[in-house]
């Protein structure tokens, strides 16, 4: 069962490693080895994924060179993997088989994202509300009816202060009200019901929302505006500055506590930075919804029909018997079906390294429920997809696909590392404690925070001893590093990396 959950870890390091952002065709050679290259569009490929930002950011020739390096380790180890038939092609066919479909499907949703989020805007709606908050349900109604004909008849120029004085939001007051813009496209509205209530209303017209008589809405949509990712930040600082001199203004003439707080927070701090923060964030939702909306129609478009089979979470939930081989997991638009013992056929043919020896039937069915419902089932749906297999001939997933492969390599390398025998002597423990005992192996003294205390011998004894063993691994692993290094004749090209924005 560790096998399979590394196998998952790896399958998710690759998305997380890897995105769209390719620079295709550039085929400058950074680095060679012994039976490989490491190329310019490699380069650029893992530095792009990595990235946090949507701006440029600068990367340094010695950061580009590490990661020229690893990116080189990766194929060196698979080639090493090979060569001593620790790792087989039979075995490298066998996942490809088993991943091929579901890291298309990945890309695939991943590139839609990246074309989607570069053609479609971002929808806002601006809104100003009252709440009308109490335990007194009868009293809120009562008052959110005042207000709402109030609001509904009063002048342009009076909204403001009517709405400054009677919402019991006491961050509002100083900002009549208003709120940050919601974007209505994205994958996560608190406010949709809200929002779809209050855009059936006239256009300027103030609507009470009272689905919970606790806490009542009186509001109204001021303006809606489509926004291109590029922009949302610099939209947001717009909002954000003029918050800051409504805030300001209503503080000319409210000095209670309460409003000095809800003023300081909306003056203070830098307001390009608060714009930039919910830019990230309602882009992100954004991507998010386009993610999952496009997976729907795919899944949609494919027609299949899922059996009933709840997700598990832990060995112990499973019971052997009602996982007959008969029992239908996939339904074809065809009228062809996907069994268990279908399922049974495809976990028999993964590599044996990442295969656990199972000792009862409980795991092996637990890992096998595991590996459908997180790869196998996306896959099945992507192979009846022909926008999602044309994905099968870009960079973007043969990549990927080599770096899923690499997986098997690395298994290898935690093997070894798993078999090696360290031992530990007592003398050693104790040596180690009593060079850093008064440093790693204490705490401060209470009476005095200049000095340390050390720490009781038998309570860190373990810590250390663990310390130890991995600093062996550790040792074990850049050994192999500096063997592959020097066995491949790696070469890095330094005078092609240069300090860059990227």
């Amino acid at each position: 069962m560790k096998q399979i959950k590394q196998f998952y870890l790896l399958v998710i390091l690759s998305f997380t490693l890897f995105s769209l952002n390719q620079c295709s065709g550039d085929s400058e050679i950074l680095a060679t080895f012994d039976g490989g290259t490491v190329t310019r569009g490699e380069l650029n490929f893992f530095i792009q994924s990595n990235k946090r930002s949507a701006d440029p950011e600068p990367v340094n020739s010695e950061i580009q060179s590490k990661i020229v390096e690893n990116i080189a380790l990766e194929k060196m180890l698979m080639l090493d993997s090979i060569k001593n038939q620790k790792v087989s092609q039979e075995d490298l066919q066998k996942l490809e088989n088993l991943v091929s479909d579901f890291l298309k499907f990945n890309v695939y949703l991943k590139d839609y994202v990246k074309r989607s989020i570069e053609s479609k805007p971002l929808e806002f709606v601006s809104l100003e509300m009252a709440l009308i908050r109490s335990e007194d349900e009868a009293a809120n109604v009562k008052k959110a009816d005042e207000i709402l004909a109030k609001l509904n008849s009063a002048k342009s120029s009076e909204i403001s202060d009517i709405l400054a004085e009677a919402t019991d939001d006491v961050g509002r007051k100083p900002i009549g009200g208003k709120l940050e813009p919601f974007c209505t496209n994205c994958n996560s509205n608190p406010l949709e019901d809200i929002i779809e209530a209050t855009k059936k209303a006239p256009k300027g017209e103030f609507i009470k929302y009272d689905k919970d008589p606790r806490m009542i809405y009186v509001l109204r949509i001021t303006d809606t505006e489509k926004v291109n990712a590029k922009r949302v930040a610099k939209y947001y600082t717009s909002v954000f500055k003029d918050f800051a001199k409504l805030a300001e203004e209503y503080a000319k003439t409210h000095t209670d506590e309460q409003t000095k707080n809800a003023v300081s927070y909306l003056v203070e701090g830098d307001q390009e930075e608060k714009g930039k923060q919910f830019a990230q964030q309602m882009i992100k939702q954004f991507e998010q919804g386009l993610y999952q909306k496009e997976s729907m129609r795919i899944k949609e478009a494919a027609g299949v029909e899922f059996g009933n089979l709840p997700p598990v979470f832990s060995v112990e939930e499973i019971v052997p018997k009602d996982y007959s081989a008969d029992r239908v997991l996939l339904k074809y638009k065809d009228g062809s079906i996907y069994k268990w013992s279908d399922l049974e056929k495809e976990f028999a043919e993964l590599p044996k390294a990442l295969l656990n020896d199972y000792k009862d039937d409980k795991s092996k069915i637990f890992d096998m429920v595991k590996l459908f419902q997180s790869t196998l089932v996306q896959g099945k749906i992507a192979k009846t997809s022909p926008e999602v297999q044309k994905i099968g001939k870009k960079q973007e997933f043969l990549l990927q696909l080599d770096r899923m492969k690499g997986s098997l390599a690395f298994k290898n390398l935690q093997d070894e590392m798993s078999a090696l025998k360290i031992e530990i002597s007592p003398k050693q423990i104790q040596d180690t404690y009593e060079a850093g005992k008064l440093y790693a192996y204490s705490k401060a003294d209470p009476r005095d925070p200049n000095k340390r205390i050390p720490l009781p011998f038998y309570e860190v004894k373990d810590k250390i001893k663990s310390e130890l063993e991995n600093n062996e691994k550790n040792a074990y692993v850049q050994k192999r590093v500096d063997t592959l290094k020097s066995s491949y004749n790696l070469k890095i090209d330094t005078s092609r990396l240069k300090d860059v924005m990227i």
